[in-house]
């Protein structure tokens, strides 16, 4: 099984109203949504995370407990007193835990849901959207614990905007009528999918959903407010396809600057380039240099707000974003086409962790303009769940000398130029021979035994 997100756009469907009726009856209810739920989420975190450090709290509180910690500290401490205190902790501890569970005698989670239940912005809020945020917050709260514990992350604060939690499952699964697909909501309210141009099959994957059952629905489901336009957020759940590949036969992906990407088989003739990467760089120019113009005409501007300010500027970001989605799923779907049609078994990819950097693990400088510009981990990550619906697997190697090593051969050579390697092993067959490059590191990955798990 391969879990997959969608975001489709939804349009209100009110009986007995009219379109702009209808719009302004659910963009009215979910504002005040938003107004309200992310209050309702901070709540519960600052609730979950109290109860969870309770026991902290009477520890440092106890001043033989305290105590007893400084003693341990000692270097004069002899190991047969370190045993005794010790022991004398454990005894405290057991005797706090017995203070806190008549304190708090039920599970944490309870007593947060309790908070929640009784605060005044979960007042009006439909219940299934409520419990919903309760477990999402606690999902999350739970997951990042140990993170927090060694620094790498702080406490999470919702903000306004956050998408609202439902579960798809209990009153809101989504029915075909009519050629439409329709998501009910509450009362007398439905939405209407809305698959546009539809460039991600969005409306196949629904079909497989709801048609043919191939595909599983996942309950937790989101629906994001966005410049007065609603987007359901949900998961897919697609199973292995069946296929009967090459046993052994792999494709390497060299993700490059270049070509977005070129691909070719570990043993066999099969190899293409993938895309026109001089395009992809001229086009985010030309996105570049309007962010430029616009940053520029902002610092002359006076009045109105922040906010009026940076609009046309946050407008083109979502442009260009929408730009290179589009994109990565235009390279992503061909790459695993052609895996299907090679009757490829495995995908390989280099893993990017660490992309670019140097020993002291510093981004070097000739990289920097290519992180800022490709967006590899997404393309990837597109790759993996298409490859999953066409049951072919995908793994990554170590990228170390990809791009250095001989294809024939597997010695070190020189890549002379960005396109251009040559090997210069006397003994190999392709001595001296002009190579491309990005093909040569293509079949290194697909011949890579490296996995990284």
């Amino acid at each position: 099984m391969s879990k997959i997100t969608r975001k489709i756009e939804i349009i209100p469907d009110v009986e007995g109203l009219t379109h702009e009726e209808s719009n302004e009856k659910c963009y009215k209810a979910f504002y005040n949504y938003d107004r309200k739920l992310y209050k309702v989420a901070n709540l519960l975190v600052s609730q979950l995370y109290g109860l969870d450090n309770l026991l902290s709290l009477m520890r440092l509180q106890n001043e033989e407990y305290v105590d007893s910690q400084r003693k341990l500290s000692f270097k004069s401490t002899t190991d047969t007193a370190k045993e005794e205190i010790k022991k004398r902790m454990e005894e405290i501890d057991a005797e706090l835990m017995a203070i806190k569970k008549k304190i708090a005698p039920m599970h944490p989670q309870s007593y947060s849901y309790r908070a929640v239940n009784s605060s005044e912005y979960a007042k009006d809020m439909p219940s299934d959207i409520v419990d919903s945020l309760k477990q999402d917050v606690y999902k999350h709260f739970n997951d990042s614990k140990k993170e927090q514990i060694r620094g790498e992350r702080s406490l999470t604060t919702y903000k306004r905007g956050m998408p609202i939690p439902f579960n798809l499952k209990k009153k809101h699964s989504i029915v075909c009528d009519g050629g439409n697909y329709y998501l009910p909501w509450f009362e007398d309210t439905r939405f209407r999918l809305n698959f546009g141009r539809d460039r991600s099959n969005n409306r196949v994957i629904i079909d497989n959903c709801i048609k043919t059952k191939k595909y599983k629905l996942c309950a937790a489901a989101k629906i994001q407010l966005k410049e007065r336009k609603l987007f359901l957020l949900i998961t897919v759940d697609i199973p292995k396809a069946e296929s009967v590949p090459v046993k052994g036969k792999v494709m390497g992906v060299d993700l490059g600057v270049v070509n977005p990407a070129y691909v070719a088989v570990n043993d066999g003739p099969e190899r293409s380039r993938i895309g026109n990467g001089e395009a992809f760089q001229k086009q985010r120019d030309v996105f570049r240099r309007r962010f430029r113009e616009l940053q520029r005409s902002q610092l002359t501007q006076g009045g109105h707000g922040r906010k009026h300010k940076t609009k046309a500027t946050e407008i083109l970001r979502g442009k260009e974003r929408n730009w290179v989605q589009t994109e990565n799923h235009r390279i992503s779907r061909e790459i695993v086409n052609l895996a299907s049609r090679w009757k490829v078994e495995t995908i390989q990819m280099e893993s990017l962790k660490g992309f670019g950097k140097n020993q002291e693990g510093e981004v070097e400088y000739n990289h920097k303009r290519l992180l800022g510009r490709w967006s590899y981990f997404e393309l990837q990550k597109d790759i993996e769940y298409k490859a999953a619906m066409a049951g072919i697997a995908v793994q990554y190697v170590n990228p170390a000398y990809t791009s250095q090593t001989c294809h024939v051969c597997g010695q070190r050579g020189n890549r002379i130029e960005r396109d251009t390697f040559i090997c210069t092993n006397p003994e190999c067959t392709c001595y001296n021979q002009a190579q491309d490059a990005d093909m040569n590191a293509a079949i290194n990955i697909a011949k890579s035994k490296d996995v990284i798990k």
